[in-house]
C-alpha cells in the first residue's frame, strides 16, 4: 500500500463540548485513548503496533473504532464540539500512525482508524455549523475558516481514493471505507464548493468496478450524495 501522508487529517475545528455526544463522551474518549497511549507505549518498546492480531491489544482498539459510543449520532450543535473535535484529534492521528503499515499488516487497523476519522469529521463539521450560526462575527470568521475546512475535506476524499484503489486492499477492508464514505460523505460534502465536487466524484469513479456488487451501490450513493450535498456557510 502506498505510503501516504496523513497529516492531512489534523483537527479542523475545536470548540466546546457536552450534548448529542453521550453524556459521558468526553471522559470516556480521553480515558480511552490515555489507556492508547499507555499500550502503544508499551507495544514499541517491542517493536510493533497495537494490533488485531494480538489478544490483549484488540478490546482496546475496537473500543475506539466503536464511533456511536465515542461520538454519538446526529444532531449535534456546538456545544459538542469539544469532544468531537477531540476524537477527530486522535483518530487523525491513529491514521497517521496505521496509514504507514503496508499489507497485510495492519490494514485492518488503517481501515477502522479512515471510517473513524470520516465519523469524527462529520460529526464535528455539524456541530461546526452550529456553532458558526450563532456568531454574530459570522462573516468575519468564514474566509479564513472556510478555506481550512475545505482544503482539510478534499484532502482526506483525495486520500480516501488512493487508500481505496490500491489492489493489495482487502475485499472486506472496501466494504467498511465505502459504507464509511456512504455515512458520512455527505455532511463533510457540504463544505466543498459545488465546482470541485466533480472533481472529486471523478477520483472514485475507477474503483467502483473494482468492488464487491452490494459495495458498488454503496460507492455510487455516495457520489450521488456528494453532489447533491447542501452547502454549509462558508460554500452558499
Amino acid at each position: 500500500m502506498k505510503r501516504m501522508v496523513w497529516s492531512i487529517f489534523a483537527i479542523l475545528f475545536s470548540t466546546w463540548a457536552h450534548a448529542h455526544v453521550p453524556p459521558t463522551g468526553p471522559a470516556y474518549a480521553k480515558d480511552l485513548f490515555a489507556k492508547f497511549d499507555d499500550l502503544l507505549q508499551q507495544r514499541r518498546i517491542e517493536g510493533k503496533l497495537p494490533n488485531l492480531e494480538d489478544p490483549t491489544d484488540r478490546d482496546l482498539l475496537h473500543k475506539i473504532w466503536d464511533g456511536e459510543a465515542l461520538v454519538g449520532s446526529p444532531p449535534y450543535d456546538e456545544s459538542d464540539l469539544e469532544t468531537l473535535s477531540f476524537a477527530m484529534d486522535r483518530s487523525g492521528s491513529l491514521l497517521a500512525l496505521y496509514g504507514q503499515a503496508r499489507p497485510p499488516l495492519l490494514q485492518d487497523e488503517a481501515t477502522q482508524s479512515f471510517a473513524l476519522v470520516f465519523r469524527a469529521a462529520a460529526a464535528s463539521q455539524l456541530a461546526f455549523n452550529d456553532f458558526l450560526a450563532h456568531q454574530p462575527n459570522a462573516a468575519e470568521m468564514l474566509p479564513a475558516n472556510g478555506a481550512k475546512a475545505r482544503g482539510g475535506i478534499e484532502k482526506m476524499f483525495r486520500g480516501a481514493s488512493i487508500f481505496l484503489a490500491d489492489p493489495a486492499l482487502k475485499e472486506a477492508n472496501k466494504i467498511v471505507l465505502v459504507e464509511s464514505l456512504r455515512a458520512d460523505g455527505a455532511a463533510l460534502a457540504q463544505s466543498i464548493s459545488p465546482d470541485h465536487r466533480q472533481a472529486l466524484i471523478d477520483l472514485f469513479v475507477p474503483s467502483v468496478g473494482q468492488l464487491p456488487m452490494p459495495a458498488q451501490e454503496s460507492l455510487k450513493i455516495f457520489m450521488q450524495k456528494i453532489k447533491a450535498a447542501g452547502c454549509d456557510l462558508w460554500v452558499c
